[in-house]
C-alpha cells in the first residue's frame, strides 16, 4: 500500500460544509453591501419624484385683476390678465383669449386687488342696473334715538354709534354723519337699490361705522343744520369725559412688576420742599450728609447719581408716590441699591425738585458747590478752639 493509499478521503458531507464556509462573506462586508443598496433604493425614490411631480402640478391659466380694482367701478377688457395657478385648489375662472371682453362692462361688487383671482360672484351684468334697478345694500338701523314717529319716508339724521374708549384706544365719538329719508324701510332696516357709485359708497359708511347706523327723526320744521351741530357737540362732550375717565382709572390701576422686576418702597424727606412735592414732578435725590462732631468731619450734603442698568440719572420722575413714599418695580441689582440707600446714608434721602426747564447738570454743580463749601465751614468752626 502506498502512502496516498494512506490518506483517507473526506466524507460528503465535511467537504460540503468546508466548501460554504470557503464562500461565505464576512459580516461587515454585507453590512456593507446593505447600506449601499439602501442607498441606491433612497436615491431612485428622490429621482422618481422630482421626475413625477410635473405631472401633478397641473398649472392652467386663469382669469386675474390686472389693477386695484374699488367697489363698483365699471370694468373694461384692459381691467383683467392672466395668471398661472395650480388648478382645483381654488375657484378661478379660466383664461381665454375672449375672457377679458366677456367681462367689459361688469360692475365690481367688491374691491379686487391687483393679481387677485377674478371669480364671477365678484362682478354684475351692468345691463341689470338699468330702468332702475341697481345693486342692493341693506342698511341695519339702531332705532334707540328715535321716536315712534319714524316710517318710510320720515327726515332723519343717520348716526355713527361711535366707540367707548377703553385703554390702548381712544375710540371715536357719535356724530352725525348724514341727513336722509327713509328709503325701502323695514322696521329695523333700509333696503336700497342703488347705482354701483353710491353703492359703494354705503358699503364704506358702513363699514367704517362698525356695520349698523343709528337713526334720529326731525321735529317738523326742525332746522336740520342746527339739529346736527347741537347732537355732535353734546356726543363730543360724554365722549371726551370717557376718555378721561378711562385715564384716570389707567392711573389709579395698581402697578405690576414687569419680568424679572422686584418691588420696593422707598421713603423720601420732603423738608427741603415747604410746598411739598407730588405725583409726577421731576426730583433730584440727596444725600443729607452727616454734620462734623468731634473728630469726626462727617460728610457734606449731595445730589446722588442713581443707578439705571447700565447708565446713571441725575435725576428722576417721582412715580407712584403718595404720603412720602414710592413704589418701584426695579431689576435685582438696583433693587439692592435702593434698599441699602436709607443704611448707607444714614436717613432717608431727600428730594428737591428740579423746575420743567431747568439744566440739571448746572444746578447740580452749583449746589454740590454750595453744599460743600458750607460743610468745610462747619469743619472749621468745629475745629476752633472753644
Amino acid at each position: 500500500m502506498t502512502q496516498m493509499d494512506d490518506v483517507q478521503p473526506e466524507s460528503a458531507p465535511a467537504a460540503a460544509t468546508a466548501k460554504k464556509a470557503r464562500r461565505q462573506m464576512p459580516e461587515s462586508t454585507k453590512r456593507l453591501l446593505f447600506v449601499i443598496g439602501g442607498l441606491f433604493v433612497l436615491v431612485g425614490s428622490v429621482l422618481g419624484f422630482y421626475l413625477t411631480s410635473d405631472a401633478f402640478d397641473e398649472r392652467v391659466s386663469v382669469l386675474v385683476a390686472a389693477r386695484e380694482i374699488d367697489a363698483g367701478e365699471t370694468l373694461t377688457a384692459a381691467d383683467f390678465g392672466s395668471d398661472l395657478v395650480v388648478a382645483g385648489l381654488i375657484p378661478y375662472v379660466l383664461w381665454t383669449p375672449d375672457a377679458p371682453a366677456a367681462f367689459e362692462g361688469t360692475v365690481a361688487l367688491q374691491a379686487i386687488p391687483a393679481g387677485a383671482l377674478v371669480r364671477y360672484e365678484m362682478l354684475v351684468e351692468a345691463a341689470t342696473l338699468l330702468d332702475g334697478v341697481g345693486l342692493e345694500v341693506i342698511v341695519p338701523l339702531d332705532l334707540s334715538l328715535a321716536s315712534d314717529k319714524v316710517a318710510e319716508g320720515k327726515p332723519v339724521l343717520l348716526v355713527d354709534p361711535g366707540v367707548d374708549p377703553v385703554e390702548g384706544d381712544e375710540g371715536r365719538p357719535r356724530q352725525v354723519v348724514r341727513q336722509f329719508r327713509l328709503t325701502g324701510f323695514e322696521g329695523s332696516q333700509m333696503r336700497l337699490l342703488l347705482p354701483p357709485e353710491e353703492w359703494a359708497q354705503w358699503e364704506a359708511l358702513l363699514e367704517d361705522v362698525g356695520g349698523t347706523l343709528m337713526a334720529v327723526d326731525l321735529e317738523a320744521g326742525a332746522d336740520e343744520e342746527e339739529t346736527m351741530r347741537r347732537l355732535d357737540t353734546v356726543w363730543a362732550a360724554q365722549w371726551a369725559a370717557k376718555v378721561e375717565e378711562v385715564a384716570h382709572s389707567i392711573e389709579a390701576a395698581e402697578p405690576e412688576a414687569g419680568p424679572g422686576e422686584l418691588e420696593v418702597i422707598v421713603s423720601l424727606d420732603a423738608s427741603l420742599v415747604p410746598s411739598g412735592v407730588a405725583e409726577g414732578d421731576l426730583v433730584l435725590l440727596i444725600d443729607p450728609g452727616v454734620a462734623p462732631l468731634g473728630n469726626d468731619s462727617g460728610k457734606p450734603r449731595s445730589v446722588l447719581r442713581i443707578p439705571r442698568g447700565n447708565d446713571e440719572l441725575r435725576a428722576i420722575e417721582l412715580g407712584n408716590y403718595t404720603d412720602g413714599q414710592m413704589q418701584m418695580f426695579v431689576p435685582p441689582e438696583e433693587w439692592v441699591w435702593w434698599r441699602s440707600l436709607p443704611e448707607d446714608l444714614g436717613a432717608a434721602p431727600m428730594v428737591l425738585p428740579a423746575a420743567e426747564g431747568t439744566d440739571v447738570d448746572d444746578m447740580i454743580e452749583r449746589l454740590n458747590a454750595q453744599w460743600h463749601a458750607a460743610w468745610e465751614k462747619s469743619v472749621a468752626e468745629s475745629l476752633e478752639p472753644r
